[in-house]
């Protein structure tokens, strides 16, 4: 998945109208809390192959670290 493709995907989950970028801090977004990072975690479960762990989601502070736990 390319970067762009996941920002799309990440968007849409959060259903923001944000400009989201790689470098978008997750706690300045009033949309990413708790449901939105287990709808996160389920939603990319597969492209993580089963690797992806709550506790990695929680300790993400960028969309960049989010897409680094998908690679």
């Amino acid at each position: 998945m390319t970067e762009q493709e996941f920002l799309d995907i990440l968007t849409d989950l959060l259903d923001t109208e944000e400009n989201l970028t790689m470098e978008t801090q997750l706690e300045s977004l009033e949309e990413w809390d708790s449901l939105s990072k287990l709808m996160f975690q389920s939603k990319m479960m597969e492209k993580a192959k089963g690797k992806l762990a709550a506790t990695d989601i929680a300790a993400a502070k960028t969309v960049a670290d989010l897409y680094q736990l998908l690679q």
